[in-house]
């Protein structure tokens, strides 16, 4: 309901914008609005816009999602100032991107024509006249100026000596299991069963069943019916591989709705191979022994370049 309502919003992206859906309609005539207060969508007092002397706010709740400041003209350029706060629920990002135009992605072309990724998070790093920001833009002429701009620093995981060296030492309790692993790579190619469901972008085989037991053996245990579990572990490991390397070759059927027929694995055109099975099986090692933990902390730099910017893995200071 909400992202439909949001799309039949008109955009509020600047004080020019702010100012001329202020003046749309007098004011309401209720006790919940304020005389400086205006609706952005019928009557709604949720989504509002507020005038005050040198700036309007947009309001979504009780939250200022933009501030925007009177513009300036400095030698004959448009100066604008524009305060933002993000927030993650399915609501306010809706509200963030169909009405204000930002989101935590948001894009910007710069004067030189360089694409930079100027976000707009939901951890506040500013308080001004009363409301807490997460992003100071600047625009001239309509121009992101990230010279005069900041937002909250953000950080991606990464892992430190220590987590390189605690998985290596994981890892070697399990060498001569992965190596018997991949000395029955033509037991797993017989019996390997490939599904939609394991080949799907952003899919993976069931793991947690076997999380006790591979931190067993991680611990040194020899308990056959943890041992079984990891080689268990290792054919749905080939499985996985099998199924993603399906799902992306052409005319390779993996099976619906409307035909159950899946094809047989040798009708892969390239087959899995030990270093790779050996990826995926400590891949899921790690996983399950925590192992996939990053514990430090590395500042990614403003305004970053979107190959540069990481999506996922952010954190703040």
């Amino acid at each position: 309901m909400y992202g439909n309502t949001t799309r039949q919003m008109p955009y509020v992206r600047t004080y020019e914008e702010a100012e001329k859906q202020f003046n749309v309609r007098g004011a309401v005539r209720s006790k919940t609005w304020a005389e400086h207060e205006r609706p952005i969508y019928k009557t709604y007092h949720h989504y509002r816009v507020v005038k005050h002397a040198e700036y309007y706010d947009v309001m979504l709740y009780r939250t200022v999602m933009a501030r925007y400041f009177t513009p300036e003209t400095i030698d004959g350029k448009l100066h604008e100032r524009r305060l933002y706060m993000g927030d993650q629920s399915i609501t306010s990002r809706d509200f963030m991107y169909h009405v204000l135009g930002v989101s935590q992605g948001k894009r910007e072309t710069l004067a030189d024509d360089k694409v930079v990724v100027a976000p707009v998070y939901h951890r506040a790093s500013l308080h001004h006249d009363g409301a807490d920001f997460s992003a100071d833009y600047h625009y001239v002429d309509g121009v992101l100026d990230t010279t005069n701009s900041m937002h909250t620093r953000h950080y991606r995981k990464v892992s430190s000596k220590d987590d390189r060296a605690q998985r290596a030492e994981v890892v070697k309790v399990f060498e001569p299991y992965i190596m018997l692993a991949q000395m029955r790579m033509p037991e797993f190619h017989v019996s390997a069963e490939l599904t939609n469901n394991a080949g799907a972008p952003f899919s993976g085989g069931s793991e947690r069943r076997y999380q006790d037991s591979i931190i067993d053996m991680a611990e040194g245990s020899t308990d056959q019916i943890a041992i079984n579990h990891f080689f268990e572990l290792c054919q749905n490991a080939y499985d996985v591989l099998a199924s993603k390397r399906a799902w992306k070759q052409d005319g390779f059927s993996l099976g619906n709705y409307h035909n159950r027929n899946v094809d047989h694995v040798d009708k892969l055109e390239k087959p899995i191979t030990p270093p790779e099975f050996r990826t995926a099986i400590i891949g899921r090692i790690n996983r399950l022994t925590g192992g996939d933990q990053r514990s430090e902390k590395v500042e990614i730099p403003q305004f970053v370049v979107e190959s540069d910017y990481p999506r996922t893995n952010i954190v703040f200071g």
